[in-house]
This record gives C-alpha cells, sequence and structure tokens, in this order.
C-alpha cells in the first residue's frame, strides 16, 4: 500500500512540474518548398493554431493555409486550400476568434489579376472545414485585414475597398457569425486613400485605426476613429506619422483608455527611411493621456502588433532593418505610464529578413510571435521564404537558461542624440558611448531603491566609451540618472546580475 501511495505521489509530481514547465522553439516552417507567410496565431486548449499562405510547387497560386502545432511546436496538421490562379493572405493580426469550443473561424482576403475578396473560413479543431464566404463590393478591390468577434453573435471585418486603384476607402461589414451579411459600408473622404488595419470593442463601441494618404502620393498620415455599432463615426483622430508611411493600429486597455501605436518617420538617408516607435495613450474621449517615442532610429522600423499581458504590461511586436537588407524582430514592454521596462530583439536565420506579425501570451505566461522570415542571399540565406514560430517564456529567454528579468532598458539603449547604455543586465560593468554631435557635458548618477545616490560620475562628449564600476554592488535593481545641467533628460532602470 505504501509502494502504491508513494508511486501516486511521484506521478502527481511529475505532472504538476510538467504543467509549470515552460516551452520553447525557434522554428521555421515550409508547407510547399516554395514561399510561405504567417501573419496570425490563435492558442486553443494548449495548442497552436497559425493561419498562413503558401505557394503551390508551380508558384501560380497561395494557399488559404491552416497549420496545428503542439506545445512544442511540433506540427500536428495542416490543410490548404487553392483557387486556379488565385492568391489567399492571411491576417496582419488577431484574425482568428474561437466561435465554440470546437470551432475556429479565420480571416484574410483572396485577390487575383481583377479583383480580390474578403473571406471568412470556418474550420473545426481538428481542421476539419466547415463553410468559407466572401465578402465585399463586387468587381472591386477589397482587403480585409483582421476580424471582430463582438458580443459573441457577430463579426466585424476591417480593411478596404477600391474601384481599380482610384478612390480607396476603409470597408467595415458586419455578419452574424454563421457568415450572413447584415450590412456593409464604405467609410472614407474623397480623394483620400485609406485603410484600416484593427479594431476592437471600446465602451459597447468600435475603435478602429490605420492610415490614408491623399490619392496619388505616399507620405501618409495615421488614425484613430471610434464608430457606434452601426459604423457611424463618434469622432476621428489623426496621428502623425511625420511624412512617412506606416500602419498606425489601436488597442483598448483594460483600464478603459485605447493604446495607439505607429511609426514615426525621423529621416531619409539613401533609400531606406529611419523611423521610431509613436505610442500614443488616449481617452475613449480622444483625450491624450501621455505620447511617447522608443528605440533609436532604425532602417525601416514598424511596430506591428500590441497586447496587453497579465501583469499589466504592454508588449509590443514589430521589426528593425539594417541597410543589408536584413531585419531582426522586436519586442518592446512599457508600463501603463509609458515607461520602457524592456526590449529585445530576435530571429531564426541572422541576416535575413525575420519578421513578426503577431503574438499571444500562452498558457504558461510565456509568448508565441508568429511572422515569417525571407532569407537574404547576398548575407548567407538559404532556402525560400517560411513560416516563422518563436515561442519564449515569460521573460522572454529562449531556453532555460536565465537571460535576465522583464525589467530595466533594452540591452542597448539609445537617447536621442547620440547615448548609448549597455548591458542590461550588467554584471560588474556599465558602459556610457557618448556621440552627440555638439559638445555635451552629462552627469550620471545611480540609485538603489531606496533612493540612496550609491555612484556619480561626469560624461563628456569625448566620443569614447566611459565604464562606471560595478563589482561593489549587489545583484538587484536599481536607478539611473542622466543629467544635462539642472535637467534630468533620462531616468531609467538597470538590473545588476552576478
Amino acid at each position: 500500500m505504501k509502494t502504491l501511495t508513494l508511486a501516486i505521489m511521484i506521478v502527481l509530481c511529475l505532472l504538476f512540474f510538467k504543467s509549470k514547465a515552460q516551452n520553447y522553439f525557434n522554428n521555421r516552417y515550409d508547407l510547399f518548398g516554395k514561399a510561405d507567410a504567417s501573419a496570425n496565431v490563435f492558442m486553443f486548449n494548449n495548442q497552436y493554431f497559425v493561419s498562413a499562405g503558401g505557394l503551390n510547387p508551380p508558384q501560380t497560386e497561395l494557399s488559404l493555409s491552416v497549420l496545428k502545432l503542439d506545445l512544442n511546436g511540433i506540427q500536428l496538421k495542416y490543410t490548404h486550400d487553392f483557387i486556379t490562379n488565385n492568391f489567399f493572405y492571411s491576417t496582419l493580426s488577431k484574425g482568428t476568434v474561437k466561435i465554440n469550443d470546437s470551432v475556429l473561424c479565420t480571416t484574410g482576403f483572396r485577390t487575383n489579376a481583377s479583383a480580390s475578396y474578403g473571406y471568412l473560413y470556418w474550420y473545426k479543431t481538428n481542421l476539419d472545414s466547415i463553410k468559407y464566404k466572401e465578402y465585399g463590393y463586387s468587381n472591386k478591390i477589397n482587403f480585409i485585414y483582421t476580424q471582430l468577434l463582438y458580443a459573441n453573435k457577430y463579426h466585424y471585418l476591417i480593411g478596404s475597398t477600391d474601384s481599380l486603384y482610384t478612390n480607396q476607402n476603409i470597408l467595415l461589414i458586419k455578419t452574424d457569425t454563421v457568415g450572413n451579411e447584415i450590412w456593409k459600408k464604405k467609410i472614407g473622404i474623397v480623394g483620400m486613400d485609406e485603410n484600416a488595419y484593427s479594431i476592437d470593442t471600446l465602451q459597447g463601441q468600435l475603435i478602429i485605426a490605420g492610415n490614408r494618404v491623399v490619392h496619388g502620393t505616399s507620405s501618409t498620415d495615421g488614425f484613430v476613429m471610434r464608430l457606434d455599432t452601426s459604423g457611424n463615426i463618434v469622432w476621428q483622430k489623426i496621428v502623425n506619422t511625420n511624412a512617412g508611411y506606416g500602419v498606425c493600429k489601436a488597442l483598448t486597455l483594460k483600464d478603459g483608455n485605447v493604446l495607439v501605436y505607429n511609426r514615426l518617420k525621423m529621416y531619409d538617408a539613401g533609400s531606406f527611411t529611419y523611423n521610431r516607435f509613436l505610442i500614443q495613450k488616449i481617452t475613449p474621449n480622444n483625450t491624450l493621456v501621455w505620447q511617447k517615442t522608443y528605440n533609436a532610429s532604425n532602417a525601416e522600423a514598424d511596430c506591428i502588433v500590441a497586447i496587453e499581458n497579465t501583469q499589466g504590461n504592454i508588449v509590443i511586436a514589430g521589426q528593425k532593418g539594417a541597410t543589408d537588407y536584413s531585419c531582426v524582430g522586436t519586442v518592446n514592454i512599457l508600463n501603463q505610464n509609458g515607461d520602457s521596462l524592456f526590449y529585445k530583439e530576435f530571429y531564426k536565420e541572422l541576416g535575413s529578413q525575420n519578421y513578426f506579425r503577431d503574438v499571444i501570451q500562452t498558457t504558461d505566461k510565456g509568448y508565441c510571435f508568429a511572422g515569417f522570415l525571407i532569407p537574404v542571399f547576398a548575407n548567407g540565406g538559404t532556402g525560400t521564404e517560411d513560416i516563422w514560430l518563436l515561442k519564449v517564456d515569460s521573460n522572454f529567454c529562449e531556453s532555460a537558461l536565465p537571460c535576465g528579468s522583464v525589467v530595466g532598458i533594452s540591452e542597448h539603449e539609445v537617447i536621442e542624440g547620440g547615448l548609448k547604455i549597455y548591458p542590461n543586465p550588467a554584471a560588474n560593468e556599465l558602459y556610457f558611448v557618448c556621440n552627440f554631435d555638439n559638445a555635451i557635458t552629462l552627469k550620471i548618477h545611480l540609485y538603489d531603491l531606496s533612493g540612496r545616490l550609491l555612484k556619480e560620475e561626469t560624461l563628456i562628449n569625448t566620443k569614447k566609451t566611459q565604464k562606471i564600476d560595478l563589482q561593489d554592488l549587489m545583484s538587484g535593481v536599481y536607478i539611473y540618472k542622466i543629467i544635462e545641467g539642472n535637467t534630468i533628460i533620462k531616468t531609467s532602470k538597470i538590473i545588476i546580475l552576478k
């Protein structure tokens, strides 16, 4: 009896620790040996469902594909469907919803040489197809970028519609849960080309965001609109892109306010546009709470999707590029006041184009990112464009080895103008590199969390690295301040980890 009891206890302990274990993977998936693209990941019953497109071997059609994977990223099954001479595109993010315990629904658009239409595709969790329906205006260019399941009764599909590329308007479609169209409408301004890329609920109404441009030009502004459930505009605002080109999106936060995020053009250099992230928090009535920019200026940098995690912080996935045309996925963590808590970069194939298009928080409190990678052959890239899924733990580590904590700045943080601070976490040394165009003198103060000043250094713009010795400090979280004259120009956290 004692032996049986002991055996049961061991099994229960193993199950407990297995349930607590973190999963990690950094995988690429090739459906047909040709180009594949993924932009949407959904988690249900501890399995991943990925909507994707895959070129068939003759490269004449892009399939409507859905992959099912286990917690370790191992592909269990996938299904695909082709229509001759057509290309299916999955959504930019958040394009899959749960209808019930056995049915999922994903959205996107199908295009050919003369027209395109949005779609809804229902399928069982074993990937058996249930139904496929298309939406939009006949003989037009209709794009659907994402969907919202509202009150478990209606689908709202959002995107754009265009009359032969002469006047592009926001397209908003409402259906019931079985796909019957209730209404569709165009929203826009004559002479402006407009796209909507995100939709969310806001106090029983809708909040959408996208970009708009004067027809025939290329410099866009972002916009955010609050709509009633019939699609009528309650208010709208323009979001600055500084004459750049970016995708503006909006997310309703748990405190009832709205996060608005897009990229902000800083300058052009050669064939590249250098951008930073512009993030705003606004009230439901369109009053600005705060507005901040993030990260150093990087080639073609863009913030793609934001979620609010279980800790109440904001997770923003995107990417940044380099002048060799490679790029890496990026993650920013902000608190509700917009303070930068963390930054990290990820890739599957270094020297290639690694794009994030979606992120979810998983049942083990980690994160799964979905996107795709495009090899850059000049940089040693091999193979074709493939689906990319990355699973990290709650601290954004890619393995069981410690990689720091989601508190503090990035490993290399750059203050606007040319001050680089690294590493974070630090061990025995912290480095400051000053490279401002004009002569400048800065003071660096390091404090413990009680506010006690521990170290004070002066940094003169000599365009060289200056070191602060940390050997006498214990592991923990500290605060540093950058001071110019009598003005504090930067306050942030640094982790010492020994």
